[in-house]
């Protein structure tokens, strides 16, 4: 996870309430039972009501239900929608911001253009790695009774080309019924045929399929250069609290490896690891990558080294 968005809650003193949950169908009763769980922490009603406000008031973005609040110092620090809801919720009431979640659940979308063909139109989507719409844009819907001709079809193949180099998407979803997907993938200009996907249904969930084998792929590079440090004895590969603390003290972490999101059953001093940890991370602008079983940590805590 890169951390530089995250750079509000720095310097302010807590406490913080940090709130995960899925904004989907049924919110109310969700963000209830987490508030009573908040209550139950003693956490600071002016807070809780920031937070329960932007809840209520927010709206979650197409093909999105997951949501990320750390409050504090008074207002809003960090309020993101994340591309898979959490199964559960999380509601921390403490004084330092619980930020661990957001590697787990925010892990980058591919950019990526949906162009889902209908019968009677063509709707198209740029998305943005942080899974929001960067452009909408519809094609033939005024026209119910109409298909699409040539002259509108490379109209279409022009918009969703132009998006994908504006994003710089290695992924073009055609999404919609066979004709109308090939139709649409003769109007593209061949350079852009190796980018293609095609689905019959809902889009989401391939994007999401490919971007997770993206961020796989991301994990085990990480992985590989830790151990490629470690092997060689470079000094740029550490492990433990002491070590890990000391180095993110120091500024010099490039990147913060966690195997399990549990890593808060250590303390570091007085507080949380999985607290503090992230936090300092944010603080020397590293970035955060969750590893799981991958790799074994001393203390389920590893860091490459800035060069």
């Amino acid at each position: 996870m890169d951390t530089a968005s995250l750079h509000d809650v720095v310097g302010i003193e807590g406490p913080f309430v940090s709130v995960f949950l899925d904004v989907g169908d049924h919110v109310e009763l969700r963000w209830r039972a987490m508030r009573d769980q908040l209550q139950a922490q003693s956490a600071d009603p002016y807070l809780v009501a920031l937070a329960h406000n932007s809840i209520m008031s927010g709206e979650t973005p197409r093909g999105m239900a997951g949501r990320g609040l750390v409050v504090g110092g008074g207002r809003v620090l960090v309020d993101r929608y994340v591309p898979v809801p959490p199964t559960g919720y999380t509601a921390r009431y403490g004084e330092l911001p619980y930020l661990l979640p957001l590697a787990d659940l925010s892990e980058p979308l591919l950019p990526h253009v949906v162009v889902q063909v209908g019968e009677h139109g063509v709707d198209l989507r740029g998305v943005d790695p942080s899974g929001r719409p960067v452009a909408v844009a519809t094609v033939g819907a005024r026209r119910p009774d109409h298909r699409l001709d040539a002259a509108e079809l490379a109209d279409v193949a022009h918009e969703a080309t132009s998006l994908v180099d504006r994003l710089g998407a290695p992924l073009l979803v055609l999404a919609g019924p066979l004709a109308g997907r090939r139709s649409l993938r003769v109007a593209l200009p061949s350079r852009y045929h190796h980018l293609v996907v095609e689905v019959e249904g809902p889009p989401d969930r391939a994007v999401l399929h490919l971007a997770g084998r993206a961020n796989q792929d991301a994990r085990r590079a990480v992985v590989e250069r830790f151990r490629d440090e470690s092997t060689r004895l470079t000094g740029r590969a550490v492990h433990g609290l002491d070590a890990v603390t000391r180095a993110l003290e120091e500024g010099t972490v490039d990147t913060l490896l966690l195997t399990d999101v549990l890593a808060g059953s250590h303390l570091v001093g007085e507080h949380r690891a999985d607290e503090l940890l992230p936090l300092r991370a944010v603080t020397c602008e590293a970035d955060i990558v969750l590893v799981g079983g991958a790799i074994r940590l001393h203390e389920d805590v590893g860091a490459l080294l800035k060069d």
